[in-house]
């Protein structure tokens, strides 16, 4: 399981999580508990949000407010966490990429805790780990993955090779690990052989905002990977 480093520090930011509407009477009698007096519409209503939440969107808002300046700001994270470094300089590079599968509604899981059907694992979440090579050798590379590994959840893989072809991205999902619901950032370490020689490269994934998907990825964009632009325009 990663540090919480990877969370906002809640003693430096004075910040909120957007909240899905609910409308208002429901919040009072969920707030007063209530539950034994309401109509079975009613109830069946706030069953039907708490089963919603698991099936939200993976994105996250976070408001902050600088007192200094009086300047409000918002941040729209996706579900993505991505980064990239060289596995040999100006040859062969690797990209780590974790999709965020589960997340849970901000304002629900308020209600869901209310009635006791909130527990410690709602904090968490699920990230798919998928690795991708970029090779830029005119002959295909093999790269044999090992492990990877954020904190103390690992994937350990059975000496999976992702034969990375030429002048080209090759990628292949590595499995699955635990993470926390609410992160911004993810410590990754992979362990992997190539040209027979076994390594390790450490990596800090952030989670990219909208506004870095439209930075570094949209037109014109140069993606935040040492190799920037010159990168081959086949994907596999």
């Amino acid at each position: 399981m990663p540090t919480r480093r990877g969370r906002e520090r809640r003693e430096d930011r004075l910040f909120r999580f957007s909240r899905p509407f609910l409308p208002p009477f429901l919040l009072a009698d969920v707030a007063k508990n209530k539950t034994q007096n309401m109509k079975p519409a009613h109830f069946l209503l706030i069953i039907g949000l708490l089963m919603l939440a698991g099936c939200s969107s993976t994105t996250m808002t976070v408001d902050s407010y600088d007192g200094r300046t009086g300047k409000s700001a918002r941040k729209v994270y996706t579900k993505y966490y991505d980064a990239g470094t060289w596995l040999i300089p100006n040859r062969i590079g690797v990209i780590v990429v974790v999709d965020h599968e589960k997340t849970r509604i901000p304002i629900v899981s308020d209600v869901q805790q209310s009635m006791g059907a909130l527990g410690p694992e709602d904090c968490d979440a699920i990230g798919k780990v998928t690795i991708y090579i970029w090779n830029f050798d005119s002959k295909p590379v093999p790269v044999k993955i090992l492990r990877v590994a954020s904190g103390s959840e690992a994937i350990t893989l059975n000496n999976a090779i992702i034969n990375a072809l030429p002048q080209a991205r090759t990628g292949a999902v590595a499995g699955r690990l635990k993470i926390f619901d609410d992160g911004t950032e993810l410590p990754i370490k992979l362990e992997y052989e190539l040209n027979g020689r076994r390594s390790k490269s450490d990596l800090l994934l952030p989670r990219r905002t909208q506004e870095d998907l439209a930075k570094y990825f949209g037109p014109g964009g140069t993606p935040p990977y040492p190799w920037g632009k010159n990168a081959g325009k086949k994907n596999q």
